[in-house]
């Protein structure tokens, strides 16, 4: 057993939308295979085992979860500067990405997957194609993933082959990974806007009979709307993808940025969670998502980074701070989103949303031993006036990658001094850097 004393612990461990005080001076108990045994105060902590082994850091809290990503796009990472959505994907995006290979895909994710675990993010749902690929590149880094390959529709698009082929394949792999720890898979559907109707009918079909959880991007753009009703005869895209019966099972939704309030009354009475990506969203100028609208009608909300093609930093302490101020540009009140509120958006309430909310998110008995240790002596970090700190203010207004001391996944260290203890860097780097300039 590994006993982790810390300064201050962060645990996250509350009722769905509560969060509890952090701990001064805080102990965590990990067993042999990688779950939490025990965590509170030190002063309470049982009798160390024969043989434990005792830890010290400084800020300790539950590893971040990234709730929407494409990691393998840091080979497109800075392609297409400018460009809104629709152009950057037609003329950049998927020319590239047709050229992929699986060895391409796993290559890429490898890099990126050691690039999260560096900025604190243990856990990543992954929405792209070589599903098993992706797998692979994410295991061998040591990262947890939901990988959702995704199904796209367009002549400008050439990769995958027959949309049925590839609905097979995403239930293979669930199948495949089914004894691991790490890797869980679901389906994924690029847009309402990108797909077929006969392909969604079949995704909802597949996730029905499956139970597993479907990804799909939802009201990114403005235009999506005139879009999807042209095709669906008047529905707006949630309406449409209800009609269907997508929305009946398990399904998270990314973006959400044009949601029209009837669009948000859909999702709420389908329980359909959404993924909220600030940065990315300002960075092509597609607008700022109503969160504070959709928190309200009950919708369970997350943050995620996007992937590093459509918004170049896969750092969710960025991500929170975005998703902060732009909720009070929108609202004109600096209440609006409190820190604590969008840290639980990246722990505990993007662990629900991903499915894992009885195992990830939480440093509690029981769960998986993701943590995140944050360097006390941090110069962002400080200074601390004892009786007027909010540790997680703090963490949220101030962390950033460079504060991160360590990272266990499963209790096993990954990052250490920010540097990544699973993947070979340098060598990691380089190769990444001919497979993007073959693509090029």
């Amino acid at each position: 057993m590994d006993r982790y004393l810390c300064d201050v612990l962060v645990t996250m461990d509350g009722p769905v939308g509560g969060v509890p005080a952090p701990v001064t001076g805080g102990a965590v108990d990990v067993g042999d295979d990688g779950r939490i045994v025990w965590c509170g105060p030190a002063a309470d902590a049982p009798d160390l085992e024969p043989g434990a082994t005792v830890h010290r850091v400084g800020i300790l809290m539950p590893g971040l979860i990234n709730a929407h990503c494409h990691t393998p796009m840091v080979l497109v990472r800075g392609a297409g500067e400018g460009l809104p959505v629709d152009r950057w994907l037609h003329e950049v995006m998927w020319p590239r990405e047709s050229r992929l290979t699986g060895d391409d895909v796993r290559a890429a994710m490898r890099l990126g997957a050691a690039e999260l675990l560096c900025n604190g993010i243990t856990t990543s749902m992954e929405m792209y194609f070589h599903g098993q690929a992706l797998a692979e590149g994410a295991t061998e880094a040591g990262l947890r993933c939901l990988v959702t390959p995704g199904v796209i529709e367009d002549p400008g698009f050439t990769l995958t082959g027959p949309w049925p082929d590839q609905l097979d394949e995403m239930v293979a792999l669930r199948d495949r990974w089914a004894g691991s720890d790490l890797i869980r898979a679901g389906i994924a559907a690029h847009a309402a806007y990108s797909v077929s109707q006969e392909c969604l009918s079949a995704i909802a079909e597949r996730a029905s009979a499956t139970g597993m959880p479907v990804h799909i991007h939802l009201a990114e753009q403005q235009w999506e709307d005139a879009a999807v009703r042209e095709r669906s005869g008047g529905l707006g895209a949630p309406e449409y993808l209800e009609s269907l019966g997508l929305l009946d099972g398990d399904v998270i939704a990314a973006h959400g940025v044009w949601l029209t309030p009837d669009d948000i009354e859909v999702l709420a009475r389908n329980d359909t969670a959404v993924v909220h990506c600030p940065c990315s969203n300002a960075k092509h100028a597609s607008g700022v998502a109503p969160v504070t609208e959709m928190r309200a009608a009950g919708l369970r909300v997350a943050i995620g980074t996007d992937g590093p093609a459509s918004h170049h930093r896969l750092d969710l302490f960025e991500e929170m701070r975005t998703a902060i101020r732009t909720a009070r540009i929108r609202s004109g009140d600096a209440q609006t989103l409190p820190p604590v509120e969008v840290l639980r958006m990246t722990t505990a309430g993007a662990a629900e949303v991903l499915g894992w909310g009885d195992e990830l998110g939480r440093l509690a008995p029981g769960c998986w031993a993701d943590m995140v240790a944050l360097a006390a002596a941090e110069p962002a970090l400080n200074p601390v006036i004892a009786e007027e700190d909010d540790p997680v203010s703090r963490i949220v207004w101030s962390g950033s990658p460079g504060a991160v001391s360590g990272v266990w996944v499963a209790g096993r260290k990954v990052v250490e001094d920010g540097r990544v203890l699973t993947v070979d860097m340098a060598e990691a780097v380089a190769d990444a850097a001919v497979r993007a300039r073959r693509l090029v």
